[in-house]
């Protein structure tokens, strides 16, 4: 078993939030359920650093659908694809995710207005004091705003914020000795940003990211890629049931602990019984 040569905020936060789904996904390479709102913010993200590089207005569907068409060529069967929104509001599938990525385009300007753009889709990927490999992460925004001063912006396309402030936490670790921080931060530390972009979605506050402390974000990831070394893989369930979020979750068919011991397809993929300690 080979593991990702370096660690991202990403998989980060999949680990933490289940070992299973991490291990499917980054070890075994499963072959996950398709999402209408993985392409949303996909395209969302692509077509806002068009705009920033080209100066050209990008059209909706000519990053919306290349996405969607590769997915269906792994799922033909679009019945089968997550989706967010809910039962009683409608599911935003089909010309309701396109909308939802115009919406969030739309809205994505309106916060651009009051930024002075120095970077999009920084490349900010490297080490963390304590930390066996490099981070690899990229910023959608870093700027100065208008209000806030220097702020490292993040899109969500979703109508709730994060639980925590992470991945933001990260990128400030991770921009401290940088050229671009030196250089740039004349008007005092960084703040983080959550721009979410959903319609109706709240206004987040900004992050004072001031007291960051990159060796704590650096012990933080270590402790997690330790975990991921030794194998530690357990799925995480909730009082044995199958809930909500192993529902969503983009390799619960790939998965014993969600499918059970007669799913041929999660027998396939799911070898943690092999792979994890003791062996």
């Amino acid at each position: 078993m080979k593991l990702p040569p370096h660690i991202s905020y990403s998989q980060y936060a999949t680990y933490v939030d289940c070992g299973r789904n991490w291990y499917l996904s980054k070890i075994r390479q499963a072959e996950q359920v398709q999402t209408w709102y993985l392409p949303i913010g996909s395209a969302v993200h692509s077509m806002v650093e068009h705009k920033l590089k080209t100066g050209k207005d990008p059209v909706a569907e000519d990053f919306f659908y290349p996405l969607t068409s590769a997915q269906m060529r792994i799922e033909g069967n679009l019945s089968k694809w997550l989706a967010g929104g809910s039962k009683k509001n409608g599911f935003i599938t089909g010309d309701k995710a396109l909308q939802r990525v115009k919406d969030c385009f739309e809205r994505a300007l309106e916060f651009l207005e009051d930024i002075d753009v120095w970077e999009v889709e920084y490349d900010a990927s490297g080490g963390l004091p304590g930390l066996s490999v490099k981070v690899s992460a990229f910023v959608d925004i870093i700027g100065e705003h208008k209000k806030h001063g220097p702020t490292i912006l993040d899109w969500k396309t979703g109508s709730k914020k994060p639980a925590n402030n992470f991945q933001l936490e990260t990128y400030a670790a991770l921009l401290a000795d940088t050229k671009l921080a030196q250089q740039e931060l004349r008007g005092g530390p960084f703040k983080g940003l959550w721009a979410m972009l959903a319609p109706g979605a709240a206004v987040a506050r900004p992050i004072d990211l001031s007291a960051v402390d990159p060796r704590e974000i650096g012990a933080k990831y270590q402790k997690v890629r330790t975990a991921m070394e030794a194998m530690q893989i357990q799925a995480k369930e909730q009082d044995g049931k199958k809930n909500f979020m192993c529902k969503m979750c983009f390799n619960h068919p790939n998965c014993l602990a969600y499918s059970g011991p007669l799913s041929a397809r999660a027998i396939y993929y799911d070898r943690s019984r092999h792979d994890q300690p003791p062996y």
